[in-house]
């Protein structure tokens, strides 16, 4: 951890929150309104022989305001005499004072209400003009990644590498610009112009990109991610040779290329590591920007007894004979003329009982054209096929299909789950890999496997008792943490009866694969500066944006299009403004810029605990021509408050929940 960035982080985070604080000071100075007291920061409670006192790095008053400077740098506050949320004892108002804010006309109480969020406002558009006099750089919207079951892929107007250049006519510079139009703009899809290298050529396109509802977050987005670094982590580092000097690699170190071939995506970092055998040479990029350093060093992988790609696992295919999905348009399963719910018969001579037996077949075609024989509504016709190289898993090959153990036509999502969990909920041997271990032991395909035994320890499924695909994984995982391997008895259920089958898991087997313990980071591009004069444009641009993305999230909680629990709160904030000082302080003021139009943009939210609330109370006041009754102000004022504050628990939990178990961020 950096600590220059920590600082940095903590001062811009506290300086934000501390103007806010500011702009209602000023304001009430500026209107007459007396204020005992005014801090940037908070001070630290030390326990005395006298009991709790609060600490502050200095103090000194000057025209009746104690100025203070707190050892807590996270905001600041005001104390206004008369004004109701102000921190300590407040003078009882006296009939006509000038300096007491219930004193105060209705204009002049609004100057002081929204003097917070005004300042907010400025400051965010100073922030983003002295961002891009720094340099500013944004997620590069450049695709990484296209999503296999998404409509993006099977249309195939899209690939991996395209510069998008206008979203629905915007002009984009950050690849959130992309996700936010599918947010936003509503509907099934979105209008993209991009720019791509053909040929040794670049040529621009319009593509228009169908939307998919994204199963993590609920909401309908393009099935495309950004461009993005593939990095060490911290455990798999440590695994490296100390004799390696300052080329050992560190955590957050980047895969740029492994044996000679540069990575595009966390696809092909995995494919070629699972992939290999033995030793590979691995390329990282330490640092970003100009203070990158490159290197090369080998290293021998870990490997497990089945890799993430394989369709078998320790020799074993529990998934049925699978059927068309989804298919890729000009793919070699569109050209052959297979279409969704198609269900694989046999390659070749060879039955498919499983989709372990289609990927292994299609495997071994080595590319050449091989015989489909499929059924199609209770009619089975053959169909010619020729296999094209898998992008990311070099020696394998593809279709250009999305397959499912179920013909998924008619079904509702609700049909589907029930079929799904009667396959999973069972622990069949639909294909055994020809020749393995498995097949050597006496499994047989459509043995029913009721039992699993390593080193005489019966297996199931933690949570749920069963002897499934997981308790499956489980025992490969068992057996092969030992050294050797230990031996896994499957209890197998026949017509003939109950039948136990001892194997020898192979750590080296065909569906082995090496593995690496990995994380992806986003790519930044190149930083952006600008005169001074575009520079005054470019911020009141951003702070227009800004204050339109949040003011539609805002609105896109109300609709469902965004859920509560996808909004960040402190800890996302800190971590992601810590994870944006490395690409320099021009970032970082960009990021603190977005965070005060945030700010100012919430406080006007019509909740009495908040600045909104407060101007519509006023407001409310100054049309009725008296205040509103006292009683019921407490009431609501106190619900308010424990609305907020029940939702800044939530938001804190949410943020922990976000940060280290679904690690969005």
């Amino acid at each position: 951890m950096n600590i220059l960035y920590v600082i940095q982080v903590l001062l811009g985070f506290g300086f934000v929150i501390a103007i806010h604080e500011a702009g209602h000071f000023f304001a009430a100075k500026r209107v007459g309104i007396n204020c005992p007291a005014f801090s940037i920061g908070f001070p630290m409670p030390i326990w005395t022989p006298k009991g709790w006192k609060a600490f502050n790095i200095f103090k000194f008053k000057w025209r009746g305001t104690e100025y203070r400077l707190g050892w807590i740098p996270f905001g600041g506050y005001v104390q206004m005499q008369g004004q109701s949320d102000s921190p300590g004892k407040l003078d009882a108002a006296e009939k006509g004072d000038p300096a007491d804010y219930r004193n105060k006309s209705y204009w002049q109480k609004t100057q002081v209400l929204l003097g917070g969020v005004t300042m907010n406002a400025i400051t965010a558009v100073i922030g983003f003009i002295l961002a891009f006099q720094l340099g500013v750089t944004f997620i590069e919207p450049t695709v990484g990644l296209v999503e296999t079951r998404s409509s993006a892929w099977s249309d195939n107007e899209i690939q991996v590498g395209d510069k998008i250049l206008e979203v629905n006519g915007r002009e984009v510079v950050d690849f959130e610009d992309v996700v936010y139009t599918g947010i936003f703009d509503g509907g099934d899809s979105i209008d993209l112009v991009i720019e791509r290298e053909t040929g040794g050529e670049t040529v621009r396109k319009h593509v228009t990109l169908s939307l998919d509802e994204d199963p993590v977050f609920g909401i309908k987005m393009p099935g495309i991610k950004a461009k993005h670094r593939v990095i060490l982590l911290e455990d798999e580092a440590a695994r490296f040779p100390e004799d390696l000097g300052d080329d050992r690699p560190q955590d957050g170190d980047e895969i740029i290329a492994i044996n000679g071939v540069t990575m595009r995506n966390a696809y092909d970092v995995k494919g070629y590591i699972e992939q290999s055998r033995g030793s590979i040479d691995l390329k990282l990029r330490r640092g970003v920007g100009e203070d990158a350093r490159e290197f090369t060093v080998a290293y021998t992988p870990r490997r497990h007894i089945y890799g993430e790609t394989s369709a078998y696992a320790g020799d074993i295919s529990v998934t049925p004979p699978p059927h068309v999905n989804r298919v890729r348009k000009g793919g070699p399963a569109d050209k052959a003329g297979l279409k969704q719910g198609d269900k694989f018969i046999a390659i070749g001579t060879e039955q498919v009982n499983s989709f372990g037996d289609l990927t292994r077949l299609v495997d071994a075609s080595n590319g050449n054209t091989v015989s489909a024989v499929i059924e199609r509504d209770g009619v089975q016709k053959t169909l010619s096929v020729t296999p094209e190289p898998r992008e990311s898993s070099p020696g394998r090959y593809q279709l250009g299909l999305v397959v499912s153990p179920l013909d998924l036509r008619g079904l509702s999502t609700k049909e589907e789950a029930v079929k799904l969990a009667e396959i999973t909920g069972k622990l069949v041997a639909y294909g055994v890999r020809p020749g393995s271990q498995a097949d050597k032991g006496g499994l047989k395909p459509g043995d029913r496997i009721v039992g699993i035994k390593v080193a005489g320890q019966q297996i199931r499924n933690p949570e749920s008792g069963a002897v499934d695909g997981v308790a499956l994984e489980e025992a490969l995982r068992m057996s092969t943490r030992a050294e050797p391997p230990e031996e896994v008895t499957y209890q197998v259920e026949r017509a003939s009866g109950l039948v136990d089958i001892t194997i020898k898991p192979d750590r080296d087997g065909p569906d082995s694969g090496a593995y690496l313990m990995l994380a992806t980071a986003e790519q930044r591009s190149e930083p952006v500066t600008y005169g001074l004069i575009e520079s005054v444009t470019q911020g009141f641009y951003h702070s227009k944006k800004v204050g339109y993305k949040i003011i539609m999230t805002l609105g896109a909680l109300f609709t469902g299009r965004v859920k509560i629990w996808h909004l960040g709160g402190p800890v996302v904030i800190a971590k992601r403004s810590y994870s944006l000082a490395q690409w320099g302080t021009g970032t970082l003021i960009f990021f603190l810029a977005f965070i005060s139009i945030n700010l100012a943009i919430v406080n006007l939210i019509p909740l009495p605990v908040l600045d909104g609330g407060q101007w519509l109370i006023v407001t409310i006041e100054a049309i009725r021509g008296k205040p509103l009754p006292e009683k019921a102000m407490h009431w609501v004022g106190l619900s308010s408050f424990v609305a907020v504050l029940g939702l800044m628990v939530f938001v804190l939990a949410n943020d922990l929940v976000t940060v280290f178990i679904r690690k969005w961020v």
